[in-house]
């Protein structure tokens, strides 16, 4: 299998190239601590999977509200299954077994383990016909759903960006990439912290670097900069990237629009519109409490930057979050 390389990047060709064990590989317990349940308990905590339950879905399963029994206590949680329908779910062969795994196996890790803006396993269901993981999460939503609302006001953006840059470079610093950051993929909770929840292309870390050939069409649409299917390659600069469409969505208030042609993809408007000086930031915004026109400016120079065509151009994510802090909002 192809290995995730010192400089951070993973070549998909190179099949029998391996890099130095990671030192963060290392054996604990998976599943140990958590309940083991069954597709009929995730049932009955979502009440039969019910529409009205449903937070979203995403490239690989759907993420839903549920009430789970521990004791005499009744718990709000989030149910994720693991998408069956490999017409609408991204999955190929042994694909969905092999990430319900290294989910599991990276969210229990000691060193990430209680990370506020990931989310924390208190069960699973593994069964031939059922994949599911249980959430000590309460969502409020997801992050792709409050894009366009007006009560997502501009300093509730500005903080989630920095705080999803935080978790970022936390998570590079500690040689993961994620690969499939998107804004359906993360939820805010009833206190609008951002929680990350879909995890299923991460590697790095104490997940080894194997990857399946399969990754590319896995990857989120809109959100995955042309440069890796030029060289086949994944980089932290991909989710930089991604980071930088994300700022786009929260600046300008636009969606992703699945299926546009690619010169209406955003990262391709936000690089044609870009003026040196100039703001690509909602008018909506103008007036809410904390607005600078001069943070507009700077979050828009920003996320011009990540998405710069060329991989080398965009800035890591360390630099990413000292230029947040460095916003009059913040």
């Amino acid at each position: 299998m192809p290995r995730l390389c010192a400089a951070g990047c993973i070549h998909l060709p190179c099949i029998q190239k391996k890099c130095p064990a990671d030192d963060d590989d290392e054996d604990f317990p998976v599943k140990d601590e958590l309940h083991k349940l069954t597709s009929e308990d995730l049932s009955r905590f979502t009440t039969q999977f019910s529409p009205e339950n449903l937070v979203g879905v995403t490239h690989l399963g759907k993420l839903y509200r549920g009430k789970m029994v521990i004791g005499d206590i009744t718990k709000d949680v989030a149910v994720k299954i693991i998408g069956l329908d490999e017409r609408v779910f991204k999955y190929t062969g042994n694909d969905k077994l092999e990430r319900f795994e290294y989910e599991l196996k990276f969210l229990q890790a000691p060193r990430i383990k209680g990370n506020p803006n990931l989310v924390k396993v208190i069960g699973y269901c593994e069964e031939e016909e059922t994949l599911g993981i249980v959430y000590d999460l309460n969502p409020h939503d997801t992050l792709e759903n409050l894009i366009t609302r007006a009560d997502f006001n501009w300093m509730q953006r500005v903080k989630t960006a920095l705080t999803l840059a935080h978790l970022l470079n936390y998570l590079h610093d500690r040689k993961y990439l994620i690969r499939n950051f998107a804004p359906y993929h993360i939820v805010v909770d009833q206190d609008f912290t951002p929680i990350m929840f879909e995890l299923g292309l991460l590697v790095g870390g104490v997940l080894g670097n194997t990857i399946n050939e399969s990754d590319l069409r896995c990857a989120p649409y809109g959100y995955m900069d042309a440069s890796i299917f030029e060289y086949d390659t994944f980089s932290v600069k991909s989710d930089v990237f991604a980071f930088g469409v994300l700022l786009l969505n929260f600046i300008s208030k636009r969606v992703v629009e699945y299926g546009n042609p690619l010169d209406r993809a955003l990262d391709l408007w936000a690089l044609k519109e870009f003026k040196p000086g100039c703001s690509l930031v909602h008018q909506s915004f103008v007036g809410d409490p904390g607005f600078d026109h001069l943070d507009g400016v700077a979050i828009t120079e920003l996320a011009k930057h990540c998405v710069e065509e060329q991989p080398k151009k965009r800035p890591n994510m360390k630099e990413v979050v000292a230029r947040l802090e460095d916003l009059h909002v913040v």
